[in-house]
């Protein structure tokens, strides 16, 4: 089926505001909840963060097996039930007095992310929307740039107002009455799989649909590449999510200098999804993956080297930023311009799957290299190379697609 364009733009922001509700409520929430939830029952805070962990690595273990069921019945189910298992995670730990139930909530959590965050909806979207799939993404991840600026003082308000159980039972009854109605009532059927292909968005789509061996022996090369580039990456924001305010700290910033450069990348964040936006229809999505990674790699390298000059940091902090706003984007638009309209489910879950496990662990891996004794200035320094081996892989993967080109 096909969508007018107001009954698009209505899904689009209903699964926007949906995303806000997921990405602040499983991931962003925990930062607030953390601390009245340990005074209450008596954890250690690596037991806090330690479940919140592996349900991000059980996110990125199920994404392959969620894109491919994605791909053969459609979103409406699986989105919903996404909703409804994040409702009964945020029940569970709710009612939690002991670690057992608190960690067997956060691994619901773990599945209900699989199923309701970026990715899912991002393969419903090329479903039903394939005309308008990149700046659609992009759109969306506008919407969820807020999950954060809303849940942080959401959480705190709900804290304040009844304690963190209840805050907890209010994103559980969010999730129930407002998550799985939306995802019944809006997202629409499957795409006819003909009108699908039909729609292909890439001028190299034919490759995930090739019959001949080769073709398809150097399709899965590329994927291969592109999962090692985006995971290299990955590397590189999942170390600087904890760890950014203290290693501008260590380039020689204040401690409140520090802050108030790390809080300006969210800005960035936003700048480079609109500049996605602007020049969706006129630029290929791989050339914006290209920039996007040149800009990492220029500003790890900018954090390393820089002195504390107020400049430089806004440098870093506008290069960052941009770099990972447009990430977020070309994670999905990419594999769609270069492997085409089919089973977009299954190729985004591959994809997924090794960055989120890198996103889950890498936090715990750099501060496990200070723990050894390694100096910050060493350990950054690594996530040079992480750079460096996002950028050549990536590199690696466009001259492979130019080769393609040119042969036909």
């Amino acid at each position: 089926m096909s969508l007018t364009a107001i009954r698009a733009n209505y899904l689009l922001i209903a699964l926007g505001l949906v995303l806000v509700l997921s990405w602040g409520s499983l991931y962003y929430s925990l930062a607030v909840l953390a601390k009245p939830l340990q005074a209450a029952l008596g954890f250690s805070e690596f037991v806090v963060f330690g479940a919140f962990t592996l349900s991000v690595l059980v996110s990125g273990l199920m994404a392959p097996m969620v894109g491919r069921w994605i791909d053969r019945v459609g979103g409406r189910l699986p989105l919903a039930l996404g909703s409804a298992l994040a409702a009964l995670a945020f029940v569970i730990l709710a009612s939690t007095d002991r670690l057992a139930l608190y960690v067997l909530g956060w691994l619901v959590a773990g599945v209900a992310m699989s199923l309701c965050l970026y990715d899912p909806v991002f393969v419903v979207i090329h479903q039903v929307l394939p005309t308008r799939f990149r700046r659609s993404v992009t759109a969306l991840t506008l919407f969820g740039g807020f999950a954060s600026t809303v849940f942080w003082p959401f959480s705190h308000w709900l804290i304040e107002l009844g304690g963190w159980r209840e805050a907890l039972l209010v994103f559980a009854a969010l999730h129930l009455f407002i998550g799985v109605p939306v995802h019944l009532l809006m997202v629409p059927k499957k795409l006819d799989s003909s009108a699908e292909h039909s729609a292909s968005s890439g001028p190299t789509a034919a490759s995930a649909e090739a019959h001949l061996p080769r073709q398809i022996q150097a399709a899965e090369r590329q994927l291969a590449w592109l999962a090692v580039s985006f995971a290299s990456a990955m590397a590189v924001f999942g170390a600087l999510s904890l760890f950014l305010i203290e290693a501008l700290a260590s380039r020689g910033f204040a401690r409140a200098d520090a802050v108030w450069l790390a809080a300006a990348i969210g800005p960035m964040q936003v700048l480079g999804r609109l500049v996605e936006w602007r020049f969706a229809n006129t630029s290929r999505a791989v050339t914006v993956g290209a920039v996007s990674l040149l800009l990492l790699l220029v500003s790890v390298l900018l954090l390393n080297l820089m002195s504390p000059i107020w400049t430089l940091g806004l440098l870093f902090a506008a290069f960052y930023g941009v770099a990972n706003g447009l990430l977020t984007v070309v994670r999905s638009t990419v594999p769609v311009e270069l492997f085409g309209a089919s089973n977009v489910g299954a190729t985004l879950g591959r994809l997924a799957r090794p960055t989120f496990i890198v996103k889950a662990l890498m936090p715990a891996v750099f501060a496990g290299l200070l723990a050894l004794g390694i100096s910050l200035s060493t350990a950054l320094w690594s996530l040079v190379g992480f750079a460096v081996i996002a950028a050549i892989a990536y590199g690696w993967l466009l001259s492979q697609d130019r080769r393609r080109s040119v042969h036909g």
